[in-house]
């Protein structure tokens, strides 16, 4: 029997509707590329010179632009937003116009090509995490920056366009009304009841039990009440103050890099080679005319969470005029069958 289901989180409802899982043409399949040759990749190493300068690296040898790396950040050469467009804004009738300002880079994970994140070591996911964390600290240093989206797609059904792993972020002047909601939520929760909306979300997760895929001293994994995905699974920080990965002390990266890496097993061992997106709530990090007001109580009610979203089945009308998601899979037994691989 199907249900209808609130994401407090994210301030939305999910329609979660087991009937639907085998109707025709539920699933698709992931449309793999071909595996094609590594030498055609930009993003491998020694091949340096097929990418824009690079901005950042983590390395054991080497000069930079050559190799000898562990993580690599460039520019995205398809860039949405550009750090030397001017930041102003024009009136077009009754529309607004803002020139394309912002940073877009693309982060290479990792060397080595078409590894499969559940293959990465702890070494490669913490150099992962670290090198995200590095590129906040550096961004949220320019004060026109006051949004910043990580996230990685993963395959076609992701929105991948090189299948080499790798993550992307976008910074920009202004924050998405969405987050801004979300940030308003958890505000006016944490008001109401005198405790963080995600601090209630751990606590009740951890007491009821039937959701956690995975946990630890720093990190709870979960597949979300209400989740809008199948299989979709959600890791939360446990301590409060921890906002971003800019709040990650290294243990706190290292206890991370383990929960994702138990995480993305069980998903590998549950679906097979799957697309997938993964997405990082960071929140503000300057102060702006949006969030004047309360900006320097973010670390009371905001905690640092990411999504893992598996792209299985695709949507259609309904989600698109609704913005409801029809999740054709119990998240209960979504988390069962990851955490205990029966």
């Amino acid at each position: 029997m199907s249900e209808i289901r609130y994401d407090r989180l994210h301030d939305d409802y999910v329609i979660v509707a087991p009937e639907r899982l085998h109707r025709p043409d539920c699933a698709h399949d992931s449309g793999k590329e071909s595996r094609k040759a590594a030498r055609n990749c930009p993003f491998c190493e020694g091949h340096e010179a097929m990418t824009p300068p690079e901005i950042f690296a983590l390395r054991d040898r080497g000069e930079a632009n050559g190799p000898g790396w562990r993580t690599r950040v460039v520019p995205n050469l398809y860039k949405a937003v550009r750090i030397e467009a001017p930041r102003q804004s024009h009136g077009r009738g009754p529309y607004d116009l803002w020139e394309g300002f912002g940073a877009h880079e693309v982060i290479v994970d990792t060397p080595r090509h078409l590894l499969r994140m559940d293959a990465w070591t702890v070494a490669e996911r913490r150099d992962w995490l670290s090198t995200l964390r590095s590129r906040l600290v550096d961004l949220r240093r320019d004060l026109r920056l006051v949004y910043f989206s990580l996230f990685k797609n993963h395959g076609r059904y992701g929105g991948a366009t090189q299948s080499h792993p790798h993550s992307q972020l976008i910074a920009l002047p202004t924050i998405p009304e969405s987050l801004l909601a979300r940030l308003h939520t958890a505000r006016h929760y944490r008001q109401a009841h005198g405790h963080s909306l995600f601090q209630g979300v751990l606590d009740y997760e951890e007491e009821s039990g039937n959701r956690i895929v995975a946990s630890n001293e720093h990190f709870l994994a979960f597949c979300p009440y209400a989740s809008q995905y199948a299989f979709e699974v959600q890791i939360l920080a446990k301590e409060a103050g921890i906002t971003s990965l800019v709040d990650l002390n290294d243990a706190g990266l290292e206890a991370l890099a383990r929960t994702i890496g138990k995480t993305v097993a069980a998903l590998y061992r549950e679906l097979g080679d799957f697309d997938f997106n993964i997405t990082f709530n960071t929140p503000p990090m300057q102060k702006s005319v949006q969030t004047d007001e309360w900006y320097e109580e973010i670390p009371q009610f905001w905690r640092l969470g990411l999504r893992i979203l598996p792209r299985l089945y695709n949507g259609g009308g309904f989600e698109l005029e609704s913005g409801m998601r029809i999740n054709p899979v119990v998240p209960e037994e979504a988390a069962r069958l990851l955490r205990d691989g029966k």
